[in-house]
């Protein structure tokens, strides 16, 4: 078990909300982070008064939030925008703001059945640059030594790793709901920053369309989970065992 698993696990729990109290706190985490903490045009406070932040993807999306286990609490979520299998030409949220590349789509042989869009990635600010809970132990116990280039360039790591480690338990969820759903290919709808930081720790996705500004500059990306699963197995042990909680979650094809 890698240091940075053992410490997912003691600080941060997933759970999957799939009862209408979890939802609802998924809900009052959208609200808080966009109508509150970050007030984006579109997300007024007064459009919400039960202060619960909904739209209607949520209708065909799976939900996921993330509990810091020494304090209770909830503190991000990301849900997961499933395909309508009734009507499977019916538009992710990212194609209500621009295009993607078709024909990359068509090449690859991408199945909109098989593709869901990952949303509402968000964790509240006070967590956001937290890089304490993570990483104090390990910082705690680290040997007083001095700067050499090759401690420049581990530390340089970590820190990208430090910066990383919210984001990577929301992507441990979204690869949890994937599975469920068996979801294989991932659109995102995010900040390049975003996807650079992703990139870091083996998660990389190809863009698939414009860079424009909708809230920030965003530009629709691509993945494949298995892709992912398998550069992180063989580049970034330690990434993969909190995506797949030590291999217990995994895709059917992966197990065979």
């Amino acid at each position: 078990m890698s240091e940075l698993y053992d410490a997912y696990q003691k600080y941060f729990e997933i759970v999957l909300a799939e009862t209408p109290e979890l939802k609802e706190i998924a809900y009052q985490i959208r609200y808080h982070v966009l109508c509150q903490e970050q007030r984006i045009p579109g997300f007024d406070q007064s459009s919400y008064p039960e202060k619960l932040e909904k739209d209607d993807f949520d209708d065909r999306a799976m939900h996921a939030v993330v509990m810091h286990r020494p304090s209770g609490k909830f503190i991000g979520t990301v849900r997961l925008v499933l395909p309508d299998v009734s009507a499977p030409d019916k538009p992710f949220p990212v194609e209500s703001y621009t295009h993607l590349d078709i024909e990359y789509l068509r090449n690859h042989s991408v199945s909109r059945l098989e593709t869901a869009e990952i949303s509402r990635f968000l964790v509240i600010k006070e967590f956001q640059r937290r890089k304490g809970d993570l990483f104090r132990e390990m910082d705690e116990n680290k040997d007083k030594t001095e700067n050499t280039a090759e401690n420049n360039s581990a530390a340089k790591q970590k820190e990208r790793r430090v910066s990383a480690n919210i984001t990577l338990i929301l992507m441990a969820a979204v690869v949890q709901m994937s599975v469920k759903s068996n979801t294989e290919n991932w659109l995102s709808f995010i900040s390049p920053a975003l996807n650079r930081l992703l990139s870091q720790v083996g998660m990389d996705s190809v863009p698939i369309g414009p860079l424009i500004e909708c809230h920030g500059l965003r530009q629709p990306f691509f993945a494949k989970m298995t892709d992912i699963l398998i550069k992180t197995h063989k580049d970034y042990q330690d990434v993969w065992e909190i995506l797949t909680d030590q291999g217990k979650i995994l895709p059917a094809k992966m197990h065979t």
